[in-house]
């Protein structure tokens, strides 16, 4: 009897909680301590350490040093209670769960979404903003987001930006005195903000509508400024008119001209095909007035951050095979970790988004290396500016996957000029804020449980967080691999990471066995 009501009370402190329970996820706890731990906290601040990190539920209660000066002083650690669980972070780093701000989770058959949120979570990304689930309707993709939240499956804190048009049946979506409409309406679902892709018929009046009631309802616009309307509708026009973040590198050159108003393209351009429009769009920025990009430009996208909290959302990373397509068909984590059918979908097809290498040459990649240096260029002026610049990887497309997408952009904020600590502070704090979440991207005492705990430094060498991690080579030049993320912490809940990459590995290599004979 004791024995049955002991496990009744367990069980019912575990369903109250929203607990997991298996081994490779598990709690939230009524009390984790993370002792001895070094801290890098997200908000810019240096590494400080050693500390114990004190979580209550899903929540960081405090934050205690433990080093020699400090217990001196009466701040001994050891005076906490321990409960629920404790976990020796000797030796280990502590940062914010990564927030990525530009994510399509674009499951099909042969992808499943099991298989996106664990290579996700295995590389420490705890939350996503994310314009896609699939077909999913606003409706699903706010279920989707409820169960993460309680804990229902093993996923990513999601915020949800449906795209606009997301029912063309509804002649609301192009009608601009009842556009406003379907904001609320989604307000009022639960969905975060608003995904517009610039079709020509939206602009101005209809976004405007739009992004008046977004910032109404207290939600987030996104906008991808597509070259069929970046005339007019530049990236500072968006940006003033209203957006919260500017996705990819689009609609910034044009803004910029000066002795011309629409981008020099040849005569037989067409924007449906894909091998001319990709190029292209790389192209303007040698087009680009540079002087004004880095003037006039910036200090407009700086007056809209004052206005109405505009974030720089690059997506760098998701372009990478344009300047050198060869290593991102051949990047070493394709063998175990990408899906059959993903790479599938990868080759040129013009029936799949992105598949454009037809005929991709190195004068291609020259010209997009060129405007690599000037887009970089200008991303790491606007941050030393004091503008917001958040981390966001696009990934499913062009060769590039979750996970792995998310921290190759930290790499290329660092190619670009920023800091390690400004490249995690982008891709922690400055996301929270864009989304508007004043407890999460940072730890606090009092903020979202969203951690991920390292066995090395990530600040010396952002490819310890890769699922495959870095080279490095022992005394008697052998290789190895440092796998850097030992736990990932969403909302308290603990989640081994290198076990959930096992799972990825397994089913990527359950699905090569399984592939027909002579399949792609």
């Amino acid at each position: 009897m004791k024995i049955s009501r002991i496990c009744f009370v367990v069980l019912a402190i575990a369903a109250q909680l929203g607990a997991q329970t298996n081994e490779r996820a598990a709690g939230p706890y009524s009390t984790l301590i993370i002792r001895n731990v070094t801290l890098i906290d997200g908000t810019g601040s240096p590494a400080r350490g050693p500390v114990d990190i004190q979580v209550k539920g899903e929540t960081i209660d405090q934050i205690v040093s433990t080093d020699a000066v400090s217990r001196s002083r009466g701040g001994d650690a050891q005076s906490i209670r321990a409960g629920g669980r404790v976990i020796d972070g000797t030796g280990m780093y502590a940062i914010p769960g990564l927030i990525d701000m530009h994510m399509h989770l674009n499951y099909a058959p042969g992808i499943p979404l099991d298989y996106i949120y664990k290579l996700l979570l295995g590389h420490g990304v705890t939350t996503v903003r994310t314009f896609s689930i699939g077909n999913m309707t606003p409706d699903e993709m706010v279920a989707e987001k409820q169960r993460s939240a309680e804990n229902k499956i093993i996923a990513p804190r999601m915020f949800v930006f449906p795209f606009w048009r997301a029912d063309p049946k509804d002649p609301r979506f192009s009608t601009s005195d009842r556009a406003a409409e379907i904001v609320r309406e989604w307000k009022a679902k639960g969905v975060d903000g608003v995904k517009m892709a610039g079709l020509p018929g939206e602009y101005p009046d209809i976004f405007k509508v739009v992004a008046n009631e977004v910032r109404a309802q207290h939600m987030g616009l996104a906008v991808h400024i597509a070259q069929e309307a970046v005339y007019p509708m530049n990236a500072v026009r968006v940006a003033t008119d209203g957006a919260t973040t500017i996705e990819h590198h689009y609609g910034y050159a044009e803004a910029s001209f000066s002795d011309r108003r629409i981008q020099h393209l040849p005569a037989d351009y067409n924007y449906s095909s894909e091998p001319d429009r990709f190029y292209q769009t790389g192209a303007v920025w040698l087009q680009a007035d540079l002087k004004r990009l880095h003037t006039d430009v910036i200090d407009s996208l700086l007056k809209a951050q004052a206005d109405h909290n505009f974030t720089m959302v690059p997506t760098m990373v998701i372009y990478e095979a344009n300047r050198d397509l060869e290593r991102a068909k051949t990047l070493p984590w394709h063998e175990k970790f990408t899906m059959p059918a993903m790479m599938a979908r990868f080759q040129p097809n013009p029936k799949n988004h992105g598949s454009y290498f037809y005929h991709w040459t190195s004068t291609n990649e020259a010209d997009w290396a060129r405007m690599y240096h000037r887009w970089m260029d200008f991303v790491n002026d606007y941050k030393n500016r004091c503008g917001q610049v958040a981390v966001g990887s696009d990934v499913g497309f062009i060769y590039q996957i979750w996970g792995f997408g998310t921290i190759r952009e930290l790499e290329l904020l660092e190619q670009a000029g920023f800091s390690p600590l400004e490249a995690l502070h982008s891709a922690t704090e400055v996301g929270a804020n864009s989304l508007g979440d004043h407890h999460l991207g940072a730890i606090r005492p009092g903020y979202k449980a969203d951690m991920v705990l390292l066995t090395a430094n990530p600040l010396d060498d952002f490819k310890v967080m890769y699922g495959t991690g870095a080279t490095r080579q022992t005394p008697d030049g052998h290789a190895v691999q440092l796998k850097g993320i030992k736990y990932t912490i969403r909302a308290g809940v603990v989640m081994d990471s290198q076990r959930l990459l096992e799972d990825v590995q397994e089913m990527v290599a359950k699905a090569k066995s399984s592939k027909p004979t002579g399949g792609q």
